[in-house]
């Protein structure tokens, strides 16, 4: 019965520290990296990863629109979507800019393939310690 309860305990701590290493680790996260988080999770349509990243209300219309679209395409074809979206999740993702303006980030992007890339601009603010996608929009 001791063995019992002690493994238990054990088990309990294991999955707590795991936590809370996870916990550390998401928050250590700068906005370079949610920014790149976020576009990689959106592009491959990992929508729940994609809403732990950004303010919810904020971005919302912006996500909402995103699954209705990955919902028709993949209705469309979903073998070729299966595939375009594993490529998609694989994005160059790359940094141009980052400007502090006050408690906010701008960063500046580019993502694409090949050379192929689209400019776009993410807004990032902190809450409760955490970056958090504000906005985002298409750049020249």
């Amino acid at each position: 019965m001791k063995n019992k309860i002690f493994i238990a305990a054990l088990v309990g701590i294991c999955t707590l520290m795991h936590g809370c290493k996870d916990a550390e680790e998401k928050k250590a996260m700068g906005p370079e990296e949610v920014a790149e988080s976020f576009c990689r999770a959106v592009a491959g349509g990992e929508f729940a990863q994609a809403w732990a990243l950004c303010d919810t209300v904020a971005m919302k219309d912006y996500i909402d629109g995103r699954e209705e679209e990955w919902a028709m395409k993949e209705k469309q074809d979903s073998g070729a979507f299966r595939i375009a979206s594993q490529m998609l999740s694989e994005v160059e993702f790359t940094i141009d800019d980052i400007v502090k303006e006050g408690e906010e980030r701008h960063l500046f992007c580019s993502i694409g393939f090949d050379g192929n890339k689209k400019g776009k601009l993410i807004i990032l603010k902190k809450e409760e310690g955490e970056w958090k996608v504000k906005e985002t929009a298409d750049r020249p």
